[in-house]
């Protein structure tokens, strides 16, 4: 072995005894050229395949975590809703009455909140007494599972198929079966005795509504949101009906609750995120699980575009790597040539030669020559390298700038010039903390514009747009410097008012309300008289965040909205009781 690695050194020392060092440097520096820049070809690409995953990821398990809480919100507002109407007053007097008005009391609070597709009031007996068009009435519903648990508290049921109510409502047009949620609960009389069971079938197409919504609002990137409850079964989107995620896969995603992960269901690899709801307020929630998925193709396509450039790019970089590299060694081989040629002539000279000297000999003067022009350039490059000190600073300058309007685009809404959700929550919380360590005043407005579909549907959204504009800029004009306003989406808006309480909420939120009523608004010959609801809550000892306040004022413009619209209503806190309108 040693005789063999001396025969293969021997070959190389004779192969470099026949190159020459122009050669041997072009042919070293165009090596590693060639091997840098593909090595950073490489992992420029892989790079940006793992950025681009992460970044999909994200996307995706965002999608999902949104939508779940959509879900939740949904169904926990459905959840309040049924509770309300246990809890309306005209309906007190009608459970243990006249059967005929109860149904018809029924039938109004139905046409008001559509989405239930059955309303109805059940005897302790397990006796339908009075439902909505009268379906079921006089039948035992005492084995139906939402009817056991609603007697002893607050139900909600999971999606399911209900063949009995399916089949006395209309055939639906695509021939599907109905599927409902039931929620439930017990009514009590003044002494806390159960008078019966309130139960209501809510439609499950409303979900579609939002999975549909979520995925436009995710633009055309082929993401595909699927809903699937706690035993695998598919309630919503692709195979629906059918069980999914077998083995350890599911109770994984039960324990873990959110996460990522890739698929292969056919021949094609999936990105596929997914978040396990966890329920809202009151609403304890049905662990269904959202995933969000992306086909890898669709996802990578713009990583694998970018990887054939920057390879391309590579490929150029190292001929010209090459190039520079010929160029560069036939400069720097040209002073050792010449070195040598006059050491040749000087060893053949007679005589003393002047080379042990070396000051004054001819190869000194042009290697002292070289040095100067070496040192020339090396002033140039540091010139140059100053100028692009001065242009990167120039452009760290520009890009600071870029990022604070980039910042400010990314906390204002595009259309009222108000802070939007993200930035609006940031400072309320701000104010929040500030408000509780201090033991100041605070409050918030949730103002919805009044029957802004109509306004939309009779004349356009830009007169829509029109609209809210105005109005926002009202409530920028009523409030004070430290106040904050946001618009939450579509024609809903929220206000932060600090250092209030509750009478000078009150008096605010009327005073916006009737400037909004006073104000025209018009574009040429088109003229609008718009009114809002609001909604009041101050702040609350109890109040865990600015979200527990929120809420309650979403609570109060519910309210509002139910009891005449145009008005402002006031929802106190959890530690006082009753409610009244401001």
């Amino acid at each position: 072995m040693q005789k063999l690695f001396n025969h293969i050194g021997d070959r190389l020392r004779t192969i470099e005894d026949r190159l020459t060092v122009r050669t041997q440097i072009t042919a070293a520096v165009a090596a590693m050229a060639i091997v840098l820049v593909g090595a950073l070809a490489t992992s420029a690409a892989f790079v940006s395949y793992r950025n681009t995953a992460e970044l999909v990821n994200t996307r995706l398990a965002s999608i999902a975590s949104t939508t779940a809480e959509r879900l939740d919100r949904y169904m926990a507002v459905r959840q309040q809703e049924v509770h309300l109407f246990s809890q309306l007053e005209p309906l007190k007097k009608l459970w243990q009455e006249d059967p005929v008005a109860l149904r018809k009391s029924l039938e109004q609070l139905q046409s008001s909140f559509t989405d239930f597709a059955w309303i109805g009031f059940v005897r302790p007996n397990g006796i339908v007494a009075a439902s909505t068009g009268g379906l079921l009435q006089g039948e035992s519903v005492a084995q139906r599972p939402w009817f056991k648990t609603g007697l002893d508290d607050s139900t909600v049921g999971d999606v399911h198929d209900a063949t009995l109510l399916g089949s006395l409502l209309a055939t639906r047009t695509d021939g599907e079966p109905y599927r409902f949620v039931d929620i439930a609960l017990p009514v009590h009389d003044a002494d806390g005795n159960v008078l019966g069971v309130l139960g209501a079938h809510l439609n499950w197409d409303w979900a579609r509504g939002v999975i549909a919504s979520a995925e436009a609002n995710d633009g055309d990137t082929d993401t595909t949101l699927t809903v699937i409850s706690k035993d695998g079964t598919v309630l919503l989107g692709p195979g629906m009906g059918s069980k999914k995620y077998a083995g350890d896969r599911l109770p994984g995603m039960l324990a873990s609750r959110a996460g990522t992960f890739t698929e292969m269901p056919g021949n094609e690899s999936l990105l596929t995120a997914f978040f396990v709801s966890r329920g809202h307020r009151e609403y304890q929630g049905l662990n269904w699980i959202v995933t969000a998925s992306q086909p890898a193709s669709v996802a990578f396509a713009a990583a694998a575009h970018s990887a054939r450039t920057i390879l391309a790019i590579g490929a150029v970089a190292s001929l010209i790597g090459v190039l520079l590299a010929f160029l560069i060694a036939r400069r720097v081989s040209y002073p050792i040539h010449a070195i040598t040629v006059e050491a040749d002539r000087i060893g053949r000279a007679s005589g003393p030669t002047m080379l042990p000297r070396q000051s004054g000999s001819l190869e000194v003067v042009q290697l002292t020559r070289a040095l100067r022009s070496l040192l020339r350039r090396i002033g140039f490059a540091e010139e140059q390298t100053k100028e692009a000190e001065a242009r990167a600073t120039e452009n760290a300058m520009q890009f600071k700038d870029d990022i604070n309007k980039l910042r400010r685009l990314a906390d204002t809404d595009y259309l009222t010039d108000l802070m939007n959700r993200r930035a609006f929550l940031a400072a309320a919380d701000d104010a929040m903390e500030f408000a509780h360590r201090y033991k100041r005043g605070m409050a918030t407005l949730m103002i919805d514009i009044d029957h802004f579909k109509a306004v939309n549907d009779a004349h356009g959204h830009a007169i829509g747009d029109i609209v809210i504009k105005k109005i926002a800029e009202t409530i920028s004009g009523n409030i004070k410097s430290t106040d904050r306003a946001a618009r939450f989406g579509g024609e809903e808006f929220v206000v932060l008012l600090r250092e209030v309480d509750q009478a000078a909420a009150q008096l605010l939120a009327d005073r916006i309300r009737g400037a909004i009523e006073l104000s025209v608004i018009g574009d040429g010959a088109t003229h609008i008289l718009a009114t809002v609801s609001i909604g009041i809550a101050t702040i609350a000892e109890g109040d865990r965040d600015v979200q527990d306040m929120i809420e309650r004022a979403d609570q109060g413009l519910y309210v509002a909205k139910n009891t005449g619209r145009n008005c402002c209503f006031f929802m106190p806190g959890p530690d006082k009781r009753g409610i009244r309108a401001a």
